[in-house]
């Protein structure tokens, strides 16, 4: 069954790869966007239910990796936020009471 994955992950790289040099020959933006619809398109026109499948998993894998760079990125903001709030507090800054 390691194996199985391992195939599968293969044809799901595969698919990807396939998917950007199209949108290289193309001479269009390589963008996380256009690697998705050519994707999309990709499992559309294609009459093999493995390539089918693959690129379709090979979407949904992009989709979780962008959510988790997205969690990520805010979670670090949050954290910089946080530390600026609590080091610099410019409402206390030129408080003079005299």
């Amino acid at each position: 069954m390691v194996a199985e994955s391992g195939t599968n992950q293969k044809y799901v790289d595969d698919m990807i790869g396939e998917a950007v040099i199209k949108l290289l020959k193309s001479g269009g933006p390589i963008t996380t966007t256009a690697l998705l619809s050519q994707l999309t398109d990709m499992a559309q026109l294609s009459s093999n239910q493995d390539r089918t499948d693959a690129c379709i998993q090979s979407i949904i894998e992009i989709k979780q990796s962008i959510s988790r760079n997205y969690q990520k990125r805010s979670n670090f903001l949050k954290k910089q936020s946080s530390l600026f709030e609590h080091h610099h507090n410019p409402r206390n800054q030129y408080d003079t009471k005299h």
